[in-house]
């Protein structure tokens, strides 16, 4: 539909006011399908910040990426939706604005964009766009790379991430423009002071958030993920904490569960189906029954191990522990107040850290612990950073600019967790995570000896792929 009446503010408020008047129930769920549908496709387009910071589209991705059919399965998936979508991109205008109902808007859609007329608009439109968007972030790429030859470092890789921030909202309204061809303004020169202020605010923004982004080292802590490097053993065994040892991470990632005694087994699940065959819980056991069980992964069998025996090898090797603790709700009080009274001096003389996801098991700790002791795990990047938190472990592929933008201000420190493929641990090394837990430490190594050496456009590009 095309808007054909002139510009004026008051008419289009007046305007909105009428059509949210008649928006319903079904409009709105309609209206979050195609946001959720087109959303990596607008992701991959325009690198503004709001969109940079809509996490879904890495979580689904790293999901599906798990295996090779899941990632076929997906994608196919993906584009039969696309293919709808566009098939039926006028239901809802056509019932909001028009008062169509449900299925003479699907019958018009369908019958509209069935033509061979249509998808040649269509396609020639997307390439417009495509051509416009991208032409414009290599542009600002040259800059950089003549920037990188011939100027000071930190402030123009601040300005050229504004600018590809700025750049993906400008194109965002071209692409807008381009589908509303007809739209009369009769004040030019309102309409032009008024981009002109949005335009200055979102540069003064995003050059502010570029300065935070980019003003900092990258020497992230390096973390082995449940004690293994690239499978080298059953994790979270003795076995692979002797192994691991020697490629000298930072710290060692393990988890612990309590026992039915309250002692407690190094292990991740809380059944062990998948690793000893058995339906049981450890919470369910003594840890004289869970040590004599065969645990068999990664084409490994060993036993289990206590935690004591675990602690004191690492101890004797020097190797810092980052011990997750595995509470459950039936013993997350009781887990909390044994582990910190039995281990707590142990964790402070040897430098390990603490971390868990229920967040009232780290508040009890904090009670014997200092908080520089202790993190916080967060799956999914849905909060502001809480002031009485040293550090968060956060999914990597739910991380964006802002909150670590906001961490850093806040002196918090971020581990990203669990970035395996190169392209991933690239992605936290250009948001600056101040710690990678991964299950290949050895890549980790690489990845950032090569991050240490990044030019400011090689930076800038990271941020233009992964952002």
């Amino acid at each position: 539909m095309l808007l054909t009446e002139s510009f004026n503010w008051d008419t289009l408020f007046q305007k909105s006011l009428e059509v949210l008047g008649r928006y319903h129930l079904l409009g709105g769920i309609i209206t979050g399908v195609y946001l959720l549908g087109f959303l990596p496709f607008l992701h991959f387009l325009f690198k503004t910040p709001w969109l940079s910071n809509l996490t879904l589209t890495s979580m689904v991705t790293e999901f599906v990426s798990r295996n090779p059919f899941s990632l076929v399965g997906g994608q196919l998936l993906y584009i039969c939706l696309l293919y709808f979508l566009i098939r039926f991109y006028l239901v809802l205008p056509l019932m909001v604005l028009e008062n169509e109902g449900i299925l003479s808007s699907l019958k018009i859609s369908w019958q509209t964009t069935s033509t061979k007329n249509f998808w040649k608009k269509f396609w020639l439109a997307l390439i417009k766009v495509f051509l416009i968007t991208w032409s414009g972030y290599l542009v600002i790429l040259l800059l950089q790379i003549i920037a990188d030859w011939i100027l000071p470092t930190y402030n123009l890789l601040a300005i050229n991430y504004a600018l590809f921030s700025l750049w993906g909202i400008v194109s965002l309204g071209i692409s807008i423009t381009l589908a509303y061809t007809e739209v009369q303004i009769t004040n030019r020169r309102r309409i032009f002071l008024l981009e002109f202020l949005l335009i200055a605010i979102t540069f003064t923004l995003s050059f502010a958030t570029g300065k935070v982004l980019f003003n900092h080292p990258i020497n992230p802590v390096t973390i082995a993920h449940r004690g293994v490097n690239q499978k080298n053993g059953v994790p979270n065994t003795l076995e692979s904490l002797k192994k691991t040892i020697k490629y000298h991470p930072d710290y060692i990632e393990m988890d612990v569960h309590m026992t039915k005694d309250n002692k407690f087994i190094v292990l991740h699940d809380n059944n062990l189906k998948k690793l000893a065959g058995i339906k049981a819980h450890p919470e369910d056991l003594t840890l004289a029954e869970l040590k004599k069980l065969n645990v068999t992964a990664n084409n490994h069998q060993t036993k289990l191990t206590d935690f004591d025996t675990y602690l004191k090898y690492a101890n004797q090797h020097h190797q810092k522990l980052l011990i997750e603790l595995k509470t459950t709700p039936n013993n997350a009080t009781d887990f909390a107040n044994i582990f910190a009274k039995r281990y707590y001096a142990n964790i402070i003389e040897n430098h390990h850290q603490l971390h868990t996801l229920d967040f009232q098991t780290l508040m009890i700790l904090q009670n014997d612990i200092p908080k520089g002791n202790l993190n916080y795990l967060m799956p999914y990047n849905l909060t502001i950073p809480e002031e009485n938190i040293h550090a968060y472990g956060m999914r990597y592929s739910t991380l964006s600019p802002d909150f670590m933008a906001i961490n850093r201000q806040k002196h918090k420190l971020v581990y990203a967790w669990t970035p395996n493929s190169r392209l991933a641990i690239n992605k936290a090394l250009s948001l600056g995570v101040n710690g990678i837990v991964t299950d290949n430490v050895s890549q980790l190594y690489v990845a950032i000896k090569e991050a240490q050496h990044w030019s400011d456009a090689e930076r800038l590009l990271q941020v233009l792929l992964y952002s």
